[in-house]
């Protein structure tokens, strides 16, 4: 567990079985008894105690109470029995691995007061020694109940003599030396009630009084009036804020208050300080509700060795966490040491050069501080209650993950990238990154990534289809014209056949119609051939079908132990699988029609015409043999006949080729949709994410992404195709101008990708006709009859799919508002560096998700901001991790990091060695003095934590 402050949820105000209005059992005798008590007596009562504290604290922890302060008026027997309890029992816990079940249990006091007429409990650290509680009573002028008492003696309100006020009660407090700096005064400040010190008549007592915080019995009122009182929003309570805690007051010997009304308080060590700090940082450290976290974190690092840090490691708090130190003494080492184990690649903030020089600062930083000592870096980190572990190796420079109770394997960065992502900046690239349209693009994209891949994944396989349903449009069109081609040869053939034969001389009629019969018997062949190609298609098709359900179905028995529904997935199991049977034995009854004894029939008769034909060709060459007149007539008419013959085979198989190319139109129309509709829903997407992106801003920035279209390939790739045809580039701009100018231009860009096919597929044109296609976005961009003509005979169906079918990307624009109520904007580029990286912070503390590393944030920042920033930081730790290094005190001290890093060097006078000097939370005294010595401002922070922001 880390050093820094978590949230546990309190109770307190809980009474004991002493209480006068205790409903239950007690335990010990009536005042006039006492002094007859034997020892043995005594024991057993203290025994009876015990024993119901053991009980009692089941109840608190099944309540899931993480802290109780036991307060009973004017009394502190029962607490010291309870104490003893809970420090055995929570040993316990600790051993047992059980920390849910510790119970830390805060010893106090109840007082009424009679100046002012009020409530108000006292609560002391939980380690305040026992002996000392008792005396706490006496200097506070309250006369203790015998504590063998069963009950405690009626209340009376402690003179104002002795406390005539909230001041006085911290000066007599803080005139005891074991009690200054230990304790807390919580007053009643319950909305009415005759307890409460925010009832009417008594708004110059809570405007004087030093308390920080009060407690409410029961609910705390939402009333709006009540709520702007605590909140310091009305004057006539001095614009006084204060922290809140709500209370059980149970008095129930079964505990029936507990859980019902409690509040969740965050420290690092259960001290009265803590609650103090909490109070004063009520919007970060205090919780009526389930506190919301950070669902991923970076758990720790592990060092093996380093050549400065040596061995080191540091649990990080899952909210926020600053190192701090002097300058040189590693805080910026660690970051890189994270970024560099979570293999986190540089932020693109220039050019390839600019990026060289920061990964080359990295890779120098690595080689010589880990790789050097052969240092591993090892990084465990939560996702979604997963816990990941990375280990990379510096000499080696092997990557290990391991998942969950999974086994280490061995990754890329990349896979590290996918599972662990973090965003991190160095120092100033906040700044920098404010000029860098492509960073700026990664504010949008990051957090909508999963959906941009999910959807350019799906392009990729729409382009796919596009780019193959198109070839074969094309090659349909081919086809069909070379069917047409085949055709026009074959009537012409057919005419010179018939001629010739007409010509014939000295053949008899039965010798005519048996030369006659030829192209019958050659047309029969085709028809023949024909079918064989059929059968075999279908027979390869079978094949393949055959091959693919060997793949299926996917086994869902190994998932049956992990499911709910066990027995009805059992269930689908076995019907998926009967469906698969049923599929293969339909397939394999296919299969056998392809046989030897399922084609027997058909075999029969393709013999059976064999025969026929073999016969005929002796009736024809005899009959050709009779007619040596004609020799060379019939010897024309056979080569015709040949050819005849081979343009009718051709044509067959081409007409084969048709059938299976199907419908490539209907086809290429959907894709193209498909293609159409996946680039609105991207288009979508990211004006969502631009608005959120606004709105993340606090509306300091405005992004615009529709009309963005990025056309920079589309224009290099079409520029290349013209080259060489003369036509300005002017021409190509004019194009982009009009897709962009529109208010929908991915239909328009899909306007001019059909004018252009329209000039690609000129040459296919099967009727060839002297007009080339109107193009009408074309002539508009001031393309001329002529540069179309030069288009069209340098454009290929290729080139045109190279050109159209990708993914189309968009660079949003940028602009910063400089008065929000009048709506002014400038370019972002425009703005100052602080302007910029003060908006973009902003965004990144306001956006949930994945951990934020930033080194040194205050050196981008505007120092007019640092009051929103501070209020956004106790904000964003509640959505996203946040590991900060500062010089900023009040990023630290009022940013209320719940985990503070100091850095020092071992030997500040060789500075060649460094060293984690301590961990922890501001409520505790080592760390404030770290921030006070070393940090810039630290003393004034904690004075601007109390005075400036109203707490």
């Amino acid at each position: 567990m880390d050093k820094g402050a978590k949230f546990y949820r309190c109770d307190f105000q809980v009474h004991s079985p002493r209480d006068i209005n205790w409903t239950g059992v007690r335990f010990g005798v009536n005042a006039e008894q006492i002094a007859n008590l034997s020892e043995a007596e005594k024991q057993q009562i203290d025994e009876n105690r015990e024993q119901f504290c053991k009980e009692y604290l089941d109840k608190i922890s099944s309540a899931g109470i993480n802290a109780i302060a036991m307060t009973d008026h004017h009394d502190v027997v029962f607490v010291q029995h309870l104490r003893k309890v809970a420090k055995e029992q929570n040993e316990i816990h600790e051993l047992m691995g059980e920390p849910e079940k510790i119970v830390t249990v805060f010893p106090g006091i109840e007082l009424s007061l009679s100046n002012p007429a009020s409530q108000v409990i006292i609560i002391f650290d939980a380690d305040f020694e026992d002996a000392r509680l008792n005396s706490v009573l006496n200097f506070l002028g309250i006369q203790a109940t015998d504590k063998y008492d069963k009950q405690t003696v009626q209340t009376q309100r402690i003179s104002q003599e002795v406390i005539s006020n909230l001041s006085q009660l911290h000066k007599i407090l803080d005139e005891v030396n074991y009690c200054k700096g230990r304790y807390i005064v919580l007053p009643n400040v319950g909305k009415g009630g005759q307890h409460s010190i925010i009832r009417q008549g008594f708004q110059e007592h809570y405007i004087k009084m030093p308390c920080v915080g009060g407690y409410v019995d029961k609910e705390i009122s939402s009333e709006s009036g009540y709520q702007n009182k605590i909140n310091g929003g009305d004057v006539n309570y001095g614009n006084k804020s204060i922290g809140l805690v709500s209370t059980s007051d149970n008095r129930y010997e079964d505990g029936r208050e507990f859980g019902k009304y409690s509040t969740w308080v965050k420290w690092a060590e259960p001290t009265a300080e803590a609650i103090r700090q909490a109070c004063l940082a009520k919007e970060s450290r205090i919780s009526q509700a389930e506190p919301e976290m950070p669902q991923i974190f970076i758990e720790a690092i592990d060092v093996t060795n380093s050549k400065f840090l040596g061995s080191f490691n540091i649990r990080f708090n899952r909210q926020y966490n600053a190192f701090i130190g002097g300058r040189g003494t590693g805080k910026s080492t660690i970051l890189e040491y994270i970024r560099w184990g979570l293999c986190d690649q540089t932020v693109k903030i220039g050019n390839y050069q600019e990026l060289d020089i920061i990964q080359n600062r990295r890779d120098t930083l690595i080689k010589k501080t880990l790789t050097a000592v052969s240092g591993e870096v090892r990084i465990t980190m939560v996702k979604n209650d997963v816990r990941h572990i990375v280990k990379r190796n510096s000499s080696s420079r092997e990557i290990l993950l391991k998942i969950g109770d999974g086994e280490f394997q061995k990754v890329s960065e990349e896979d590290i990238r996918k599972v662990l992502p973090i965003q991190s900046y160095s120092q100033k690239q906040l700044s920098d990154v404010g000029v860098k349209t492509e960073e700026l693009k990664r504010f949008i994209e990051q957090p909508i990534k999963s959906s941009l891949e999910r959807i350019s994944y799906k392009l990729d396989e729409t382009n796919l289809k596009l780019k193959n349903a198109y070839n074969q449009l094309v090659r349909k069109k081919k086809v069909q014209n070379e069917i047409a081609n085949f055709n026009i040869e074959g009537s012409s053939i057919k005419g010179q056949v018939k001629g010739i034969r007409e010509s014939l001389k000295g053949i008899s009629e039965d010798d005519q119609k048996t030369i006659d019969k030829k192209s019958k018997f050659e047309l029969e062949k085709t028809i023949i051939e024909n079918t064989e190609s059929e059968l075999t298609l279908f027979d390869s098709k079978t094949d393949e079908l055959l091959e693919l359900l060997k793949l299926y179905p996917e086994p869902i028995e190994p998932f049956l132990e992990d499911v709910e529904n066990k027995e009805l997935i059992a269930k689908l199991d076995t019907e998926i699988n009967s469906k698969f049977k049923n599929i293969n034995d339909a397939v394999q009854k296919l299969k056998d029609v392809f046989s030897e004894s399922g084609l027997k029939a058909y075999n029969e008769i393709i013999e059976e015409w064999e025969k026929k034909e073999a016969a005929f060709n002796s009736e024809y060459e005899a009959a050709k043999g009779k007619s040596q007149s004609s020799q060379e007539q019939l010897s024309n008419i056979k080569k015709l006949e040949d050819r005849l013959a081979e343009i009718n085979s051709l044509v067959a198989e081409r007409k084969s080729v048709i059938k299976k190319l199907g419908n490539p139109e209907v086809d290429y129309n959907i894709h193209n949709e498909e293609w159409k509709n996946l680039h609105i829903e991207k288009v979508g997407v990211l004006n969502d994410q631009a608005t959120n992106f606004t709105d993340l801003s606090n509306n300091l920035i405005k992004a615009i992404v529709t009309k963005n279209i990025n056309l920079a390939n589309f224009k290099e790739k079409f520029r290349s195709i013209l080259e060489g045809t003369r036509i300005r580039e002017e021409r190509i701009d004019a194009l982009l101008e009009n897709i962009r100018s529109k208010a929908d231009p991915i239909t328009q860009f899909i306007a001019v990708s059909e004018e252009l096919r329209l000039l690609a597929e000129f040459k296919l044109d099967e009727d060839n006709p002297e007009d080339l296609p109107a193009t009408p976005i074309l002539d508009s961009a001031g393309f001329s009859e002529d540069h179309k003509l030069k288009i069209q005979s340098k454009i290929s169906t290729d080139d045109w799919l190279q050109l159209t079918a990708t993914e189309l990307e968009f660079n949003p624009e940028f602009f910063y508002t400089t008065n929000n109520e009048l709506g002014d904007e400038i370019p972002f580029r425009d703005a100052s560096a602080g302007q910029q990286a003060t908006a973009l912070l902003t965004v990144l503390l306001n956006q949930p998700g994945i951990p934020l590393l930033i080194d040194q944030p205050e050196d981008d920042i505007d120092n007019r901001a640092i009051d929103a920033i501070i209020k956004n930081i106790w904000n964003a730790k509640k959505k996203r991790q946040l590991i900060f290094t500062s010089h900023n005190a009040n990023l630290v001290v009022n940013g209320d990091a719940e985990l503070v890093i100091c850095c020092d060097y071992k030997d500040a006078s060789s500075q060649t060695r460094g060293v984690i000097k301590a961990e922890g939370a501001i409520d505790r005294k080592k760390i404030k003095n770290e921030i006070t010595s070393v940090m810039e401002g630290g003393e004034k922070a904690f004075r601007l934590r109390k005075d400036k922001y109203g707490f």
